[in-house]
C-alpha cells in the first residue's frame, strides 16, 4: 500500500509589500497603463516617408552622374588610365542659297607628342627631335626647345601644325617613339575677299573662350566674325578623342562628329558683282571706304552684303604676319569694322522719305500743297535780331514744288519747310518727328543673324542740351529733316526703312541665314520675321511709293529709266565735312509694281556730289534685271 506524506506549505509576506487600498485607489488615476499599447502609425508614415525620399534623392545622383553628366565622368576616366587628346571636328559648311559652298575644309597633317612616351625614351629624344627638325625645315634649337617646354606642361601636344604630305609620309615611316602623325582639317574661304564680311574667319580660341565655355580645348578654333561666329554652336561639331592607355604602344580614336552646315539667302554671283562694282568705283575715285546691301523687301533676307576696305580672310589660317595684324587691327580704315551694321552715318536726302510720309500722316502738307521755289530759307537769330541764317538747298530750282517733286529733286526747301516750319506752314517740329523717327526703328537695332549690329542715334533738345549745353535751334531741325546734323542711322536700317516702304509698312528682321542642315537634312529652318511697321497708314505709303518712281522718271535717277525692269528710287548726299568731302548714297526698290528686291549703296568721302553710289548701283542692276529677264 502506498501512503501519502502531507507537508505543508506557507507563504510569508513582508508588510511592506502590501498594497494598501490607497495605493490602488491612486494608481487607477495615473495616465500609465499595465496594457501594452500599438505603435502609432505616424512613426511607420515617417520611415516610409524617409526611405522613399532618400531613394528619389540617391536615383536622381545615379541619373545625375551616369546620364547627364557621363560624358564628363567618362572622360576622366578615361584621363586616369590614360593621355588623351581631343580631335577636334571639321566645322560645318556654309553655303549661297543655291548651296554653292563659300568654305571648304582642307585636310591636312598634325604632329601630335605624347609626353609619356618621349620620357620613356630619353636616349634618343634629343635625336629624334633635330632629325624630325629637319623634315619640318625648322630651326633644330627652336624646334627642341618648344618641344621640350610643352613636355613639362601637357601630357600630349600638337608639336608642329600642317605638315605637308611628303613630310607626313616621312615621319609617319620613320616611327619615331612618342610622335604621331594625325589628321585635321583647315578652314579655306572660297573668294574670301568677297565674302568675308558675311561668312567672316575662325582663330584659334583664347583664356577667354576656354573659361566661358567648356566646351573648348587649345586645339579648337573659334568663329571670331559673321556667319563664322554667330552660328559657331552650330558649326563647330563634337570632338573625337585619341585614347593612348599606359603600357601599349598603339591608340584608339573615336571619330569627332562634323559640325551643321548653315545655308544662307546670299546669291554668290549677287555678291561678286555687287564686290566688284564697288570696288571698282572706289578704285577708279581714289577712295576706299564704301558699302552695300541688297535685301529682298518681302522676307527681309540678306542677298548680298559688302564692306570696303575688305579683307581676305584666309590669311588666319596659317598665322597672320606683323603687316597684316597692323593693317587689320590698328589701321584706321578699320577693315574688319562691317560698315553696313557697325557703321553710324548721316543719311542724307534718303531721310526724305520718312519725313515726307511724317509729314502727310501728321496733316501738316497734302500731297498737292506746294512751296515756291527751292533756292533758300533765311530765318532771323532769335537772341540777335541783327543777323539771320541762311539755309540752302543743294541747287537752285525755280517753280512750284508738291511732295512728288521735292522728292524727285530732292528739294532742301520743301524739307526745311515740312520739318521745322516757314511762313504759313507750321512745320512738324523736333517731338513729332523723334517720334516717328524712333516708331520707324531708327534708333534701334533690328536684330541680324550677324555680330556687331549697333543701334542708329536720334538726338532730342534734352540730349543737346545735356551733352552740349546748347538750347535745340530752329536751325537743327532743318537739318535732321534733310538727314544731316546729330542724326545717325547704320545702311541696314536704312534700306530695312526703304524695304518697309516697298513692301507696304511690315519692317522685317535681316536674315543672312536661311536653315541649319545636318547633311542633307534641314534641322531649322530660319523663317522671315515682322519685327514692327511704318508708323503710317497705307495710302501714306502709296504716295511715297509713287513720289519715289519719279525719282526715276523725272528727277536724280533718270539714268534708271534704261532698266529693263521699273523702279523706284532715292538719291542723297550727307555733307561730311562742310565744303570738302561728302558721302554719296542711294536705295532703291523693284520692279516697281511687286518689289523683291531693295538695295542701298554709300560710298565714303567724295570730294564732290559725283553721284559714285549712283553709278556703282545703276552697273549691279542692268547686270542683275537682264539676268533675271534672260
Amino acid at each position: 500500500m502506498f501512503s501519502r506524506k502531507s507537508k505543508n506549505y506557507s507563504i510569508s509576506f513582508d508588510s511592506e509589500n502590501w498594497v494598501t487600498p490607497e495605493e490602488t485607489l491612486l494608481d487607477s488615476s495615473s495616465h500609465y497603463s499595465d496594457i501594452e499599447q500599438p505603435i502609432s502609425g505616424s512613426i511607420f508614415r515617417f520611415f516610409v516617408i524617409l526611405f522613399v525620399t532618400v531613394f528619389i534623392i540617391l536615383a536622381i545622383f545615379i541619373f545625375k552622374i551616369a546620364i547627364v553628366e557621363h560624358e564628363q565622368f567618362a572622360k576622366l576616366a578615361i584621363q586616369n588610365k590614360s593621355a588623351n587628346f581631343p580631335l577636334p571636328p571639321p566645322r560645318g559648311l556654309i553655303m549661297d542659297y543655291k548651296g554653292q559652298a563659300l568654305v571648304k575644309n582642307v585636310p591636312v597633317f598634325n604632329l601630335l607628342a605624347v609626353t609619356r612616351e618621349l620620357k620613356e625614351n630619353q636616349e634618343v629624344i634629343a635625336e629624334n627631335i633635330n632629325k624630325i627638325a629637319k623634315i619640318l625645315e625648322q630651326d633644330q634649337e627652336e624646334f627642341s626647345r618648344d618641344v621640350r617646354e610643352q613636355i613639362k606642361t601637357s601630357s600630349t601636344f600638337v608639336a608642329y601644325n600642317d605638315l605637308n604630305k611628303d613630310q607626313a609620309i616621312e615621319i609617319k615611316y620613320l616611327n619615331f617613339p612618342g610622335f604621331y602623325i594625325i589628321p585635321d582639317t583647315k578652314r579655306e574661304y572660297i573668294n574670301g575677299n568677297k565674302f568675308s564680311q558675311v561668312v567672316g574667319y575662325v582663330g584659334k580660341v583664347s583664356r577667354e573662350d576656354l573659361g566661358s565655355d567648356n566646351y573648348y580645348f587649345t586645339t579648337d578654333v573659334v568663329g571670331r566674325l559673321g556667319i563664322e561666329n554667330y552660328y559657331e554652336k552650330y558649326i563647330r561639331g563634337k570632338h573625337g578623342n585619341i585614347f593612348f592607355s599606359n603600357g601599349e604602344t598603339d591608340y584608339l580614336t573615336k571619330d569627332s562628329e562634323p559640325g551643321q552646315n548653315i545655308v544662307l539667302n546670299i546669291d554668290y554671283d549677287l555678291q561678286v558683282k555687287l564686290h566688284d562694282e564697288i570696288f571698282a568705283v572706289l578704285q577708279d575715285s581714289g577712295l576706299s571706304r564704301g558699302s552695300a546691301i541688297v535685301q529682298n523687301p518681302k522676307t527681309g533676307a540678306v542677298l548680298a552684303l559688302v564692306s570696303f576696305p575688305d579683307f581676305n580672310n584666309n590669311i588666319f589660317n596659317s598665322g597672320i604676319s606683323d603687316n597684316d595684324y597692323r593693317r587689320l587691327f590698328e589701321s584706321g580704315a578699320k577693315p574688319l569694322l562691317n560698315r553696313i551694321i557697325s557703321g553710324l552715318y548721316n543719311p542724307g536726302s534718303t531721310i526724305k522719305p520718312l519725313i515726307g510720309m511724317t509729314a502727310l500722316q501728321e496733316d501738316i502738307i497734302n500731297p498737292q500743297d506746294i512751296i515756291n521755289d527751292c533756292v533758300s530759307i533765311v530765318i532771323s537769330n532769335p537772341y540777335n535780331l541783327e543777323t539771320a541764317y541762311t539755309f540752302k538747298n543743294w541747287r537752285t530750282e525755280y517753280g512750284p514744288f508738291n511732295l512728288k517733286r521735292a522728292i524727285a529733286n530732292s528739294c532742301n526747301i520743301y524739307f526745311f519747310t515740312v520739318g521745322g516750319g516757314h511762313e504759313k506752314i507750321k512745320g512738324l517740329g523736333i517731338e513729332k518727328i523723334v517720334k516717328y523717327l524712333k516708331a520707324s526703328f531708327a534708333n534701334l537695332s533690328l536684330g541680324i543673324d550677324l555680330p556687331g549690329e549697333i543701334n542708329g542715334f536720334v538726338p532730342t533738345p534734352d540730349w543737346k542740351l545735356k551733352e552740349k549745353g546748347e538750347p535745340w535751334y530752329l536751325g537743327d531741325t532743318y537739318n535732321i529733316s534733310i538727314g544731316q546734323g546729330d542724326l545717325l542711322v547704320t545702311p541696314l536700317w536704312l534700306n530695312g526703312y526703304i524695304s518697309a516702304i516697298a513692301n507696304g509698312g511690315n519692317i522685317y528682321k535681316p536674315k543672312v541665314a536661311q536653315a541649319i542642315m545636318d547633311g542633307d537634312n534641314i534641322i531649322e529652318k530660319l523663317e522671315s520675321e515682322i519685327i514692327g511697321s511704318l508708323p503710317f497708314s497705307r495710302e501714306v505709303i502709296n504716295e511715297m511709293q509713287a513720289a519715289m518712281r519719279e525719282t526715276v522718271l523725272s528727277g536724280t535717277a533718270q539714268v534708271f529709266k534704261d532698266l529693263p525692269v521699273k523702279i523706284a528710287a532715292k538719291t542723297g548726299t550727307a555733307e561730311v565735312q562742310k565744303g570738302k568731302t561728302v558721302n554719296s548714297l542711294f536705295t532703291m526698290f523693284g520692279p516697281y509694281e511687286d518689289p523683291d528686291l531693295t538695295m542701298t549703296i554709300l560710298i565714303e568721302g567724295a570730294t564732290t556730289q559725283q553721284g559714285l553710289a549712283i553709278r556703282a548701283a545703276h552697273n549691279v542692276l542692268r547686270w542683275y534685271f537682264g539676268e533675271i529677264k534672260n
